[in-house]
């Protein structure tokens, strides 16, 4: 199973008998962005096997230059992760496999890392790896991680009133100098496997976060990359700067020579600009008051039983500010000697945050600055240095002091020996809130709205807002030597550079997806059978859902008409909001489509609650199953339209209502709106249609998850047949939009979609060779002997071009003419 190929010079281990051609294709682009050591945004059809690619040509050119770093893998939910790491294992193996038949008889096979091996592992929350008894137990995030601070924190161990036996272990492994795992693949469900085997036993996941220091490829969530508060825990290649610190010489101000892949990077920004984001109202803030006064009670406690526990605290946040880069060891020894006059005036850490008790002082009068700050009528926008400078004069806080709340106040909850940091988050939020009010003077804005939820409800919300989404991902670009952005709707490519802040972005493309027969089919609904055009929510969307209701077959519609509890057939519907889908659901129980409905199939229903939404998922697969069919209506961007495929049955059919726009009146997208207007000469229409048409394309590539798969995508509003919507749509379904798709009645839809699925119910035999869309390795070669060929003829015909010039100076050099004769005028011998 697999074969080898090169790419140039590069061997590539595939881990399958056949590859796809934008497989390869994207293979190439990305080998040749890694050559340049720059970075790359590439968009591959949902179900070509981007995963497998990614991995194939990234661990073979780890393979053929060892000096390159490790592969950090980026995605966002832990299903992904697990098959992410699954299709790593095939890759691996498959290379391990053919190296072992490549070897001499009679030699001696190596091991580990020199027969192909390497140590790859997934990081996740505590939450989904813990395997203690009691703590694994809870549901919550937050409890499982309190709990497992109190059985781990060294104050708990040190007293032996309660410890974590898997931790336990985990320390004694490390004491003896153990590399608690050989090379291997090993998925979070692997981890938690050994973590409760008797011969290793140690915690899954502070093992991991061990790990994937030694790890050549590691799989994770966005969050331990782009979250400066996340990833300082997570130790991923060194310990990262924190925000507006300095590197230090010789450490992260080197370019790392590792890749940094962010799959289904389409909403990057928006993760980005949240990692950066903070929130505060009056209950939090009352909370914070209340954490300050508990704080402060506990180092009073703390000075009378133990001060020399406060006095360690302040070299122990000197030397954490030297690990983390922002200071040298220089300046790191003068802060040591409090004596040294340069400690009273040094910038790195403020005289007045040092002693705790002062640092807690600073912090309640922050907090009540913000109180009188809350109390507001209307909503108003500021920048950073204009509140700093309301700090600086109404409470006394230099500016100079914000940038390290952050640091101090995690080294004092340690210094005081806090285990249930959940308690204290109130108060962290306001640290993290100023900490990053005093660092970044641009790219950010401060909104305090008085009605945030609704109109007469009086809850005034303080809102710092990151508007530049290239602040979060600065790090990473300066860090690694490349970073790619993938995903199969990331369409227009042209954007996310340039709200990303990249350079040196070296290839940017979008493959198609190369079908033997047309496996989709998308339709523009922009009027119903009476020519009324349909636009949002104005329309009556009755007409097009029961028109797409009609479609019951997977095979024949008109079979499907006589006998529908014979078909299975899964429709599922995407609309712009919550409150347009009870609007929808209300008009259509008042006209009676659901009753009709529900005589064919049962109907089921996204809401907000996270339960309830996966309880009726799971009833629609079911219903799909046992051939009855099902109707799933759902909410662009929320869950389903993120992260679950409606592959094969279970989706012939996407309808979208609507066009997805963000809620325009918002003031924190109007911000960032007139924030990329003046600093990216972003127009408020491009952006907002850029943003609209991603969110659809993600909706509607739910429904094909491989190419034996297909599926009619109804695009049901008039304003998708306009040009500037039409073009965002990504390339791979632009190519299936036919010109008389666009403008379209829904009768008409109804008709050529049970046209559509009336075909792709006909047997089909793939094709093979050139041309196809599956290629077997001879294929491929000869393939890239075509490709060979094209390359080798531009190069001719660009040489062609200074042919004639470079001939006729050839002549002129080769046969000179006669030398001039004396008879010949003075001109012509000074021209001679």
């Amino acid at each position: 199973m697999g074969f080898t190929f090169h790419i140039g010079e590069l061997r590539v281990f595939f881990p399958y008998d056949t590859i796809y051609p934008e497989q390869y294709r994207y293979m190439c682009e990305l080998k040749r962005a890694l050559d340049a050591k720059g970075n790359s945004v590439l968009e591959m059809p949902t179900g070509t096997g981007k995963t497998v690619t990614l991995f194939s040509l990234i661990t073979s050119y780890q393979w053929a230059h060892p000096e390159l770093g490790r592969l950090v893998y980026c995605t966002r939910t832990v299903p992904e992760m697990s098959k992410a790491v699954e299709e790593l294992r095939k890759v691996i193996d498959f290379r391990v496999e053919v190296l072992a038949k490549e070897l001499d008889a009679g030699s001696e096979a190596p091991k580990g890392l020199a027969a192909g091996h390497i140590l790859a592992v997934g990081l996740s929350a505590r939450r989904n790896m813990c395997v203690h008894p009691e703590v694994s137990k809870e549901g919550d995030r937050e409890r499982v991680d309190e709990m497992c601070r109190q059985l781990t924190a060294p104050w708990t161990r040190e007293k032996k009133t309660a410890s974590c036996v898997h931790f336990e272990k985990y320390e004694s492994a490390l004491g003896q100098q153990s590399q608690l795992l050989d090379t291997g693949i090993y998925t979070i469900e692997d981890l938690r496997v050994k973590g409760m085997d008797k011969e290793y036993g140690w915690c899954p996941y502070y093992a991991a976060r061990r790990l994937i220091q030694a790890s050549s490829v590691v799989v994770l969530n966005y969050q331990y990359v782009l979250d400066p508060k996340v990833s300082l825990a997570s130790s991923l290649g060194g310990a990262p700067s924190l925000p507006g610190g300095k590197m230090r010489a010789g450490g992260l101000s080197s370019i790392e020579p590792s890749i940094v892949v962010f799959d289904e990077a389409h909403n990057i920004d928006d993760v980005c600009i949240e990692s950066l984001s903070v929130k505060l109202n009056r209950q939090r803030l009352d909370q914070s008051s209340g954490n300050l006064t508990r704080l402060g009670n506990e180092i009073e406690r703390v000075k009378k039983e133990d001060a020399s526990r406060l006095q360690e605290e302040y070299k122990r946040l000197v030397q954490g500010l030297r690990q983390a880069g922002q200071i040298d060891e220089a300046m790191a020894d003068q802060l040591q000697s409090p004596v040294l006059p340069e400690d009273l005036v040094s910038e790195a850490i403020p005289g007045n945050i040092r002693r705790a008790e002062h640092f807690i002082a600073l912090l309640r009068r922050i907090v009540n600055f913000c109180r009188r700050y809350l109390h507001v009528e209307r909503a108003q926008c500021e920048g950073p240095l204009s509140i700093c400078h309301k700090l600086e004069e109404d409470a006394e806080v230099d500016s100079k002091s914000l940038k390290f709340c952050h640091e101090r106040l995690r080294s004092l909850l340690n210094t005081l020996q806090v285990s249930n940091l959940e308690e204290f988050t109130p108060i962290t939020k306001v640290a993290d809130f100023v900490t990053l009010l005093g660092t970044y003077s641009q790219g950010f804005t401060i909104i305090v709205d008085p009605y945030p939820e609704a109109q007469g409800i009086y809850d005034p919300t303080l809102i710092l807002r990151c508007l530049d989404a290239s602040i979060a991902i600065r790090p990473v670009l300066k860090r690694y030597q490349s970073v790619v952005l993938t995903s199969g709707t990331i369409s227009p490519l042209e954007m996310y550079p340039k709200i990303l802040g990249m350079s040196n972005v070296v290839a940017t493309e979008s493959f198609s997806i190369t079908m033997e027969r047309k496996c989709l089919c998308p339709l523009i609904v922009t009027h119903g059978p009476d020519q009324v055009a349909r636009i949002g929510e104005d329309e009556s969307p009755s007409l097009g859902f029961r028109g797409c209701c009609s479609m019951r077959g997977s095979r024949s519609s008109a079979w499907a008409v006589h006998q529908p509890s014979s078909v299975t057939l899964g429709l599922v519907c995407f609309f712009t909001s919550y409150r347009y889908l009870e609007q929808v659901l209300e008009k259509w129980y008042e006209t009676g489509v659901i009753s009709r409905v529900l005589k064919h199939k049962l109907l089921f229903i996204e809401t907000a609650d996270v339960v309830a939404t996966t309880y009726a998922l799971n009833l629609y697969r079911q219903a799909c199953d046992s051939g009855q069919g099902a109707v799933f209506l759902s909410v662009a961007r929320g869950k389903v339209a993120e992260g679950i495929d409606f592959d094969r049955h279970y989706g012939r059919c996407v309808v979208l209502f609507g066009v997805p726009f963000q809620y325009t009146l918002s003031r924190e997208l109007r911000a960032r709106l007139e924030f990329l207007r003046q600093h990216y000469d972003i127009k408020e229409s491009e952006f907002l249609n850029f943003d609209a048409m991603r969110q659809a394309s993600q909706c509607l590539g739910r429904v094909i998850r491989s190419k034996r798969d297909y599926g009619v995508m109804i695009f049901a509003d008039q304003r998708y047949a306009r040009s500037d919507k039409r073009s965002k749509i990504p390339d791979w379904i632009r190519h299936f939009l036919e010109p008389g798709h666009v403008f379209m009645a829904s009768d008409l839809a109804v008709e050529a979609a049970g046209n559509f699925l009336l075909q792709m119910s006909q047997p089909f035999e793939e094709k093979t060779g050139v041309g196809a869309s599956v290629l077997t390795p001879q294929a491929l070669q000869e393939l890239q002997a075509e490709d060979s060929k094209a390359s080798d003829s531009k190069e001719m015909e660009k040489s062609a071009i200074f042919a004639p010039p470079l001939k006729r100076l050839k002549l002129n050099l080769s046969t000179p003419p006669d030398p001039p004769s004396s008879n010949l005028d003075a001109v012509s011998k000074q021209i001679w």
